[in-house]
């Protein structure tokens, strides 16, 4: 039995947890349109189905394959043009939004997160569809994709609290200031990797940093949605747009444990949001 190299998740799961996500963004992308944009509307629930059908697909596949087996490269080539044409609905989003010419209620720097977060996929999958593992990123690569995802996470969440909500939306500001500091320092290490050969001390110690700051976050999040559960939390969220958080950033974790010598693996992290359908499961 042989597990994918890269915080020990398998080709499988790589497909489940991309695939959870890009649903979600199109749940999200649907939600968030006016009733007046139908067009988009029913594009957006068009791929929600293709999505979850994606899923059911990808959930049959065998447990522990390997990049080259037959079954894996064919679900590869098939499911590239679906990650691929959502990309690009996206994009023409961010387009139209950056015109004003659409009603919907998401600014263009979000899709740069979630766009950037498909392209991933895609790039993973331009591997895959050969038969070969894909590359992995570099630790600063792996920095650049997920903080400016915990970024995005911090600020929305604070965008969805209730204004009364002083406490929560304090905290909230405080993870997402901390992110961004991540992101400028994690610039200066891409300029040190010219001259210095990757894994010294000071970036290890950075890694270990984020990942703490990471996982503070994780629980944070747990904590409001426990409370929103018990509907102890005034805000105009939605579930599933909470539960997202939990998945991309186990996957970051374990992604990023695997740069950090003598870490925690994160493999009891779920990747997938479903598992999570009561927080204290996380």
């Amino acid at each position: 039995m042989e597990q994918a190299a890269g915080g020990c998740i398998t080709v499988r799961e790589e497909h489940l947890f991309w695939l959870e996500v890009l649903e979600d963004h199109a749940h999200f992308l649907r939600d968030y349109l006016s009733p007046v944009e139908t067009r988009w509307w029913h594009e957006a629930e068009r791929f929600i189905e293709r999505f979850r059908a994606a899923i059911g697909q990808a959930a049959a596949l065998p447990l522990y394959d390997e990049a080259n087996s037959e079954k894996m490269t064919a679900f590869a080539r098939s499911v590239y043009p679906l990650a691929d044409a959502y990309c690009n609905l996206e994009g023409h989003m961010q387009h139209l939004r950056l015109w004003n010419l659409v009603n919907l209620n998401l600014t263009p720097s979000y899709f740069n997160g979630t766009i950037n977060e498909n392209r991933e996929y895609l790039r993973q999958l331009s591997y895959l569809m050969k038969g070969i593992p894909a590359k992995p990123l570099t630790l600063t690569q792996l920095l650049d994709l997920w903080l400016e995802d915990q970024v995005g996470h911090a600020v929305l969440l604070q965008g969805l609290l209730d204004p009364v909500e002083r406490t929560l939306g304090a905290e909230a500001d405080k993870y997402a200031t901390l992110f961004s500091s991540y992101m400028v320092k994690n610039r200066a290490m891409q300029g040190y990797l010219r001259f210095t050969p990757p894994g010294f001390p000071a970036e290890i110690q950075f890694a270990t940093e984020v990942l703490g700051t990471t996982k503070a976050f994780y629980d944070f999040v747990q904590r409001v949605v426990l409370q929103y559960c018990q509907a102890q939390l005034l805000s105009k969220a939605t579930l599933r747009f909470l539960e997202h958080h939990f998945p991309e950033s186990c996957y970051f974790m374990r992604k990023l444990a695997a740069f950090i010598p003598g870490s925690p693996s994160f493999t009891d992290c779920p990747l997938t949001r479903r598992p999570l359908n009561h927080p204290s499961s996380g």
